[in-house]
């Protein structure tokens, strides 16, 4: 492998380039700042006469290499027109094309473009290969096919329309317009996703399309064809780069939205009793739920985050789970006469709860509730929705001007909203930057007109005196909808096809806007749709750590009314400047590892949900190293980990969960690590095998293999307290990993705890621990002490000094120099499913999972040495100190 190839980043270091693009760009510097001179001794006779005319075209010639130099040295360094716009602005046809530039550039783009004699070059104008002639001509050839083909279909109908007029005028008989008949509901049985146009029918065999899919299908990179996540086109990422201005739209300024319509919902209808029993058999227990902090969860105005269980056996973990329930409306008056009576039970007593699931956990949750749900008297009503209510969350300072200038609430009879009604309130919300500022899972739902008929949105202006900030800090902490939310539209079936049928298209809508003028909105109708919304203010679980994370809006709505909403919000320009940024998978996973927070179903290998995305992920790993030549990938093998350890600790390209919980092979001498190196390399095929058979359940839709499953984090927690607590042999604990000093967690490094086997590498351990707390402590007091103190006499003893702390090494350097070896496989409790450098706090840090059992075992001890662990990526023998915690 070469060592002086080309980089393909910029440097991070300003020192010399050695690359090939970095030598003619210094050779084109100077060739353009050098002048070329003519000597004047040429003008000069022997005799010291003057030959002017030889002097004059010396001059001449040095005036002219000035002017040409001067030129030169202009354009060295210019840029086109084109590369004056912000990078998520430009396309690549704007080098060849004027109007694609910005109109302030175009001027500009066209001198130059005319100065460089390139061609303007359009569509329209562009002579068609010979690819493209044939694939035209084909089209136009259908194109007529088709024409003929609907004449002929338009003249049958006409035809027949007249032929059933005049029938109808024989017989006396009238046409009446039969209204389309309500879908009957699909008790206890799964939905079918709305049918697809036939255009795309082929596209969408194996997967559903996202309302949003014409969006981000140009826009995003999408999940392949061949092998859809959840039966879902989701996106997964944007195809600008999006990582660092994520970060920034989320803290700083901006905002990120996502379309979530692919989250699974399912609603529960029965009676008070029954729906509590089933909530019960899935594991929703507690004070959260059933005690005072239910109490308004109870009442329809909170939403409940909670994991779902199973019903039988050991109770595993399904997933993390948001119950909604319906609000009740205000009771109504009851005569003195009547009080005594006990109340007859309706219809209307039956309660209605929604359930929010991730897709990869849909299916298992759903067997679960059917079970339950029959087993009730009454049975509880159990109904897919997944393609019936949409989703999109948005997070970010100005996340709530978006979603304020796209959600126009709609009263009834058009009058303006009552004070502390969900619609006044909503209004009410400019000023919020932060939605957790709001209480804790808050819930609004109200009726909405259609975004598109105030298209493009417009920048509201948030408040800034005195009297409104305060009027705000006063609404935030009595929230009146607390009292005052009714009945939300959106659990009424009617009120969810009505707003779907009665949604205008865009050719409808565009008729109605050039009506009106330019810069006016169309005037609202009485045909007009009330799209029914739900808006639930969420906030992260390590709020309590961090005041200022950014909280989360979440929208439910029909699922064919996100288009409109998300257009609206992808269009609206923020008052801080910009658009809302759209994200992917890998956004998501990416605001939420920064966040401290472990996200579904990648950090949770002791689920079924997350052990499937662990094969998943593994089988890409492996392909992706073995894609890799010989030469240029890491030799699992051959890895030397100090201590007379050869050879990475199950598979290198990821987090072996099996050999974990095994633990190493009963055959751990050095013969038996020769015989094992040697059945490696003579058949890979058969380690395949073994692999795949532990693996097969997982793929089959069965548990994780070897009664791996995830303990939530109160069991967590009373496990490693009580030590009598006879912790599974299996059971994993989700952690967030924080690094001691430098170094960054990578996916699937390796989690150690300190060494229980060597006392002596337990020690140099602790005394590395101790020395980098010393050392931070001198390092603080020192400058400190520097800051404090006259400043140096001049600039040899401030340059004498430098040179003398360059040439003294430290106490930190040595020991970063020595690395100590890594504990054995025996003291190995974990892998890091996510790591990367944390752009929040400013290092690196990771998530992953551990052996509840092994952290156990080890010992209370002290507790700040029970939650030191020792980080090392995967194919290195370096490890990292650093500390663990539950999450």
């Amino acid at each position: 492998m070469a060592s002086n190839q080309p980089s393909k980043r910029k440097s991070a270091f300003p020192g010399p380039q050695h690359g090939a693009a970095a030598s003619r760009k210094r050779a084109k510097t100077f060739d353009a700042r050098s002048l070329a001179v003519q000597s004047a001794d040429a003008a000069l006779s022997a005799s010291g006469e003057l030959n002017v005319a030889a002097y004059v075209e010396a001059r001449e010639f040095e005036i002219r290499a000035l002017e040409s130099g001067m030129q030169r040295s202009k354009s060295a360094l210019t840029s086109r027109a084109f590369q004056k716009v912000p990078r998520a602005l430009r396309r690549r046809t704007a080098s060849h094309n004027v109007k694609r530039v910005p109109r302030r550039l175009r001027a500009r783009a066209k001198r130059e473009m005319i100065e460089d004699n390139t061609p303007t070059v359009t569509a329209r104008r562009r002579r068609p290969t010979e690819i493209l002639r044939i694939r035209l001509e084909t089209a136009r050839r259908l194109q007529n096919l088709n024409s003929k083909t609907k004449a002929k279909r338009a003249a049958a109908k006409a035809k027949r329309d007249k032929e059933t007029q005049k029938t109808l005028e024989e017989s006396g008989s009238h046409a009446y317009n039969i209204a389309p008949r309500v879908p009957k509901i699909k008790k206890n049985k799964l939905s079918r996703p709305p049918p697809p146009d036939s255009k795309y029918k082929k596209r969408q065999r194996c997967k559903t399309w996202l309302p949003s899919h014409m969006f981000h299908a140009k826009r995003a990179h999408m999940a392949t064809s061949k092998d859809p996540l959840w039966r879902f086109a989701v996106p997964l990422s944007p195809t600008e780069k999006s990582y660092r201005p994520s970060h920034r739209a989320k803290g700083a300024r901006g905002a990120v939205a996502w379309d979530m319509s692919y989250m699974s919902t399912i609603q529960l209808e029965g009676t008070e009793e029954a729906t509590e029993a089933v909530l019960r058999g899935i594991g929703i227990d507690g004070q959260d739920a059933w005690g005072p902090k239910g109490r308004k969860w109870r009442a329809g105005t909170r939403g409940l985050h909670a994991w779902a269980f199973e019903r039988q056996g050991t109770r595993r973990p399904i997933a993390p789970i948001t119950l909604i329930r319906c609000a009740q409306g205000k009771a109504e008056d009851m005569e003195m006469v009547d009080a005594g009576r006990p109340k007859e039970k309706s219809q209307k007593d039956r309660k209605k709860l929604f359930i929010r699931v991730h897709p990869s956990a849909f299916l298992q949750l759903w067997n679960e509730l059917l079970e339950i749900s029959k087993r009730q008297n009454p049975p509880v009503m159990v109904e897919d929705l997944r393609f019936e209510i949409g989703s999109v969350e948005i997070t970010g300072p100005g996340s709530t001007e978006a979603l304020l200038s796209a959600l126009k609430p709609l009263m009834p009879d058009g009058a303006e909203p009552s004070a502390g009604s969900p619609e006044a309130t909503w209004t009410s919300l400019l000023g919020v930057s932060n939605p957790s500022s709001l209480p804790q899972n808050a819930l609004l739902g109200f009726s909405v007109s259609d975004p598109r008929l105030h298209f493009p949105p417009r920048t509201l202006k948030p408040p800034a005196s005195d009297p409104e900030m305060q009027n705000l800090a006063i609404l935030l902490s009595t929230w009146s909808p607390d009292t005052t939310q009714a009945l939300p539209a959106l659990f009424d079936r009617r009120a969810r096809l009505a707003a779907t049928r009665q949604l205008p298209s865009q050719k409808a809508i565009n008729r109605r806007r050039t009506l009106a003028g330019p810069g006016v909105y169309p005037p609202a109708e009485a045909s007009d749709p009330k799209i029914p919304v739900m808006i639930i203010a969420s906030r992260s679980t390590s709020q309590a750590k961090n005041n200022n994370a950014p909280g989360t809006w979440t929208v439910l709505l029909p699922w064919k009314c996100v288009v409109p909403l998300w257009y609206s919000l992808m269009y609206y320009p923020l008052s801080s400047g910009g658009n809302v940024r759209f994200g992917g998978l890998k956004e998501q996973r990416q605001l939420a590892f920064e966040a401290g927070e472990p996200w579904f179903p990648g950090d949770f290998p002791g689920t079924r949900a997350g052990w499937e995305w662990n094969v998943r992920e593994r089988e890409k790993a492996k392909q992706e190293w073995e894609r890799r030549p010989k030469g240029r990938r890491a030799e699992f093998d051959s890895l030397d980990l100090g201590n007379g350890q050869k050879g990475e600790i199950g598979h290198g390209w990821a987090c072996d969960w099996e050999r974990l919980v095994k633990g190493p092979p009963k055959n751990s001498t050095t013969d038996s690590n020769e015989a094992r190196e040697k059945e490696q390399g003579q058949d890979s095929e058969q380690q395949d095998t073994r692999m795949s058979d532990a693996e097969q359940q997982a793929v089959d839709g069965d548990a994780p293999p070897f009664n791996i499953h995830h303990l939530p984090l109160a069991s967590a927690e009373a496990a490693l307290n009580n030590s009598s607590d006879t912790t599974d042999l299996a059971a994993l604990a989700t952690v967030k990993i924080s690094l001691l000093h430098r170094g960054t967690p990578t996916p699937a490094a390796r989690i150690y705890r300190l060494p229980t086997t060597n006392p002596e590498l337990r020690t140099k351990w602790l005394r590395l621990a101790s020395d980098e707390r010393k050392n931070r402590k001198a390092t603080h007091s020192q400058n400190h002490l520097q800051q404090s103190a006259e400043p140096p006499a001049g600039q040899e003893d401030a340059c004498q000094k430098l040179a003398a702390s360059l040439i003294t090494p430290t106490a930190d350097t040595d020991s970063r120099q020595e690395h100590l070896p890594v504990p054995t496989e025996e003291d190995l409790i974990g892998f890091v499913t996510t790591g990367n450098y944390n752009l929040s706090e400013g290092k690196g840090t990771g998530i992953g999972s551990i052996l509840v059992s092994k952290v156990a075992a080890s010992g209370k001890g002290k507790a700040r040495e029970r939650k030191m662990c020792i980080v090392r990526s995967a194919g290195e023998r370096v490890g990292r100190l650093g500390f663990w915690e539950l999450i």
